[in-house]
């Protein structure tokens, strides 16, 4: 599967590349604007001038260099890129991990609850809390609470404005309360019974635990998605002099962990905040698709909406397919069959659950004899001469194909509340811009008639061809 090719900075990238000053610097921009590729050549450089400060100065420690993703598949994806960018030195250590993957390597002897645990421990607690929110809804606010603030600081969140989240299902200030005096204690008992932990906890031990080293530089990709403990952890692994770059867009924010840059003791403002405008990788086209799935979505101060007009590329319209599930994907791999036998250009196949849902698709491809890859929790980044690759949604975030086909856009896969700002339909918009984001030449989404999902509505069919199969 090929990865990202060498690009040359822009002369917005370059501003931020030669920066090399220590200290804390924030990149945000719109899904395509190059964050990842303008990190990547910004810590070669940033590696490059410690290396030879090192030499200069006599040091025997190594630079030490942490890049930490958001998850498996993009730390696979971002180890390939690295490798191809920074000095090839024995002098130089460079890891690139996941947050919970590089936690883990501090603290001996954990066990994680899974999300089924941590479920299924909250579950006779929020039976009480609401009829009118989900499980999932109120185990994720929990995880915000506990990723949010310090154990001891816990009582802040009864007054703390809760953005990141839609407004719908309401948590008002008497839920707060019984949140904070009745569920969590209990949650945190059941926990220790277990000898369980949460990702929460992780982060909070991780913070704790006394560092073996101190990293010189750090990247952290998506940043939008890690919760304030668990940036607090890595600030507290950082050499007194380190150069430490935050990569992201709140716009593109899966999870709700919303916090502010202030609250984990960075000071964030113009002199260290750089906002990439130009979007390199989408057509104008394709940019235009995604834009209305957000366009009316609140975003914070690190949120960027796609700006089409930022394009420097015309393309074809996405196309939006109705049929049945078989039909669409057929139709999808026979548009796109000379790019495949030709073999040069990347193809996803997404989904938002993925799992069993990918089954047909396996089916097809191999019916067809079409060589392909998976890419969903895969740790490396496979390296063979597939072009297609299979991948849930979530696990596509940060990276980039030729072409994203989405077939079996239906509701069942993409449940939510009643209401327009209901959490779970925000992030489902969020989720599916995103996905469309990743293209750089061409996006086909199917669904099958009477069974679509509620966000193909939001669509604006001036944006696209609709096609029947």
């Amino acid at each position: 599967m090929r990865i990202l090719s060498s690009v040359h900075p822009t002369r917005e990238q370059l501003k931020l590349i030669g920066d090399v000053h220590t200290g804390f610097q924030i990149i945000r921009g719109a899904a395509g604007t190059g964050k990842t590729t303008t990190s990547l050549l910004r810590l070669r450089e940033l590696a490059t001038v410690r290396l030879n400060r090192r030499r200069h100065h006599g040091h025997e420690a190594p630079v030490r260099v942490l890049v930490l993703t958001f998850n498996r598949t993009l730390a696979g994806y971002i180890t390939e890129l690295a490798r191809n960018s920074t000095p090839n030195e024995d002098s130089l250590n460079l890891e690139v991990t996941t947050f919970g993957r590089w936690a883990k390597s501090l603290i001996d002897n954990v066990k994680i609850a899974t999300d089924n645990q941590i479920l299924k421990l909250l579950q006779p607690y929020l039976q009480q809390l609401s009829k009118n929110a989900s499980y999932d809804f109120l185990a994720d606010e929990i995880g915000y609470i506990l990723g949010r603030f310090l154990p001891d600081e816990l009582s802040t969140y009864l007054t703390v404005t809760r953005d990141g989240r839609g407004a719908s299902p309401r948590v008002d200030r008497e839920m707060r309360k019984t949140i904070l005096s009745d569920i969590i204690p209990s949650y945190t008992a059941k926990k220790a019974h277990h000898g369980l932990i949460d990702w929460n906890d992780l982060a909070i031990l991780a913070a704790e635990a006394q560092p073996d080293l101190h990293y010189d530089v750090v990247v952290i990709d998506e940043a939008q998605d890690f919760s304030a403990n668990q940036v607090r952890a890595v600030l507290n692994h950082l050499h007194d002099l380190h150069s430490t770059t935050f990569v992201l867009d709140a716009t593109q924010r899966i999870y709700p962990r919303y916090f502010k840059w202030s609250e984990v003791g960075i000071k964030a403002g113009s002199e260290n905040i750089r906002t990439l405008k130009e979007n390199h990788r989408n057509t104008a086209a394709i940019a235009a698709f995604a834009r209305v799935l957000v366009n009316d979505l609140p975003i914070d101060d690190d949120g960027t909406i796609p700006d089409f007009s930022a394009c420097h590329r015309a393309g074809e319209k996405p196309l939006v397919i109705t049929g049945k599930f078989s039909n669409q994907l057929r139709f999808m791999l026979d548009r796109l069959a000379a790019t495949i036998h030709k073999g040069d250009e990347s193809i996803a196949l997404l989904h938002p659950r993925g799992g069993g849902w990918f089954a047909e698709t396996r089916r097809v491809l191999q019916n067809q004899r079409i060589p392909f890859c998976e890419l969903t929790r895969r740790p490396e980044w496979p390296t063979g001469p597939e072009v297609v690759a299979l991948s849930t949604i979530h696990s596509a975030k940060g990276l980039e194909f030729d072409h994203v086909l989405i077939p079996g856009l239906n509701q069942q896969v993409t449940p939510h509340g009643p209401e327009n700002h209901d959490t779970d339909r925000e992030r489902l918009r969020r989720m599916l811009a995103m996905a469309i984001g990743r293209a750089r030449e061409n996006v086909m989404i199917g669904y099958k008639p009477g069974e679509e999902s509620s966000l193909i509505e939001l669509l604006d069919p001036s944006t696209y061809e609709l096609v029947k199969v």
